[in-house]
């Protein structure tokens, strides 16, 4: 059974995922600018003052950017270097580029030119799911379509490639957003 991640909510008592896990959020109020780190299993949170008229919704589209920003910042690297990792162990084609979007409908694509689009809500699944997208991706330097031939390629390098994908069907829908 695939384990399910459930959608966040941006306030203090919520979690949010990276890397396949959920951590809790911890807001601290009146602080002198907006952030976001990631210390010792949790989120820290720290906001700027606000109005007193300031809604709950705010906070919450406030700590969404600031939690979109971290993730932005915090793939690139970890993202280029699975790249690197995964293309250089199986003497695959290198990408172009590797672009980081907030895709609403795909986890990935590779476009014609041979630049990865990876969408930025990876980050929240586990690492094996992140190096089965890229896999998938660098799969298709061979085999364009999802032929037979391609499949095979896939099950070669990762065998169990099927978990990955049940993974994210349980849980895509509450990772992207």
């Amino acid at each position: 059974m695939v384990p399910e991640i459930i959608k966040p909510s941006f306030h203090e008592g919520s979690t949010l995922p990276y890397l396949g896990k959920t951590y809790p959020i911890r807001i601290f109020k009146n602080q002198p600018k907006n952030s976001i780190s990631f210390l010792n299993h949790q989120f820290i949170i720290r906001l700027l003052p606000v109005s007193s008229s300031s809604s709950a919704r705010e906070y919450s589209d406030l700590i969404a950017k600031l939690y979109y920003g971290w993730l932005r910042k915090t793939a690139r690297p970890i993202f280029k270097n699975k790249v690197e990792e995964v293309s250089s162990k199986l003497c695959f084609d290198k990408p172009k580029e590797i672009r980081i979007k907030k895709l609403k409908n795909r986890w990935s694509s590779l476009t014609p030119s041979g630049t990865i689009n990876l969408n930025v809500n990876l980050l929240k699944t586990p690492s094996d799911v992140i190096d089965y997208i890229i896999l998938h991706e660098l799969c298709h330097f061979k085999f364009k379509e999802h032929s037979r031939h391609y499949w095979d390629l896939v099950h070669k390098h990762m065998p169990n490639y099927q978990e990955k994908i049940d993974w994210l069907n349980v849980n895509g829908v509450n990772l992207i957003y």
